[in-house]
């Protein structure tokens, strides 16, 4: 009888660690994608952030290459948005997210998307198209 009151009283704190959150926290959601031949002012799918967790939102590119070029260093600007009814509510802008990871801050339970805003810091529609791959978005 012993044993199985250990076994049990083991199995019941394991129980009790998961359920009441003592385990690494982890985002509440994420997706990896891509950009192929993408113009400034061009959106991203949207994505629903529950915020059920202290989780940042963050974007990072990989990859990045102007069409136009392709060996060459290229960098982008992106804008979070959450996308409401009415004009949507601008979340802040990143400027290269193709050499690190930008984070927004955890942000309110929403629907969010990105623009890309600048290529090679240009706004100009036409001027450059941007490919990256893979494109993970964390929420």
């Amino acid at each position: 009888m012993r044993v199985s009151r250990v076994t049990g009283a083991a199995l019941s704190g394991v129980l009790a660690t998961v359920a009441f959150g003592a385990v690494p926290a982890h985002a509440e959601g994420s997706k990896s994608t891509y950009i192929s031949y993408w113009a400034t002012s061009k959106e991203s799918g949207r994505w629903h952030d529950g915020n059920n967790d202290g989780a940042s939102t963050t974007v990072r590119f990989y990859n990045c290459a102007a069409a136009s070029s392709p060996g060459t260093k290229t960098s982008a600007a992106i804008t979070v948005w959450e996308d409401v009814f009415g004009p949507d509510t601008n979340k802040g802008q990143k400027s290269d997210v193709c050499s690190s990871t930008k984070s927004w801050g955890r942000l309110a339970e929403g629907d969010y998307y990105f623009s890309l805003d600048k290529i090679n810091g240009t706004s100009g529609q036409g001027t450059f198209h941007l490919n990256a791959k893979p494109v993970k978005i964390a929420w």
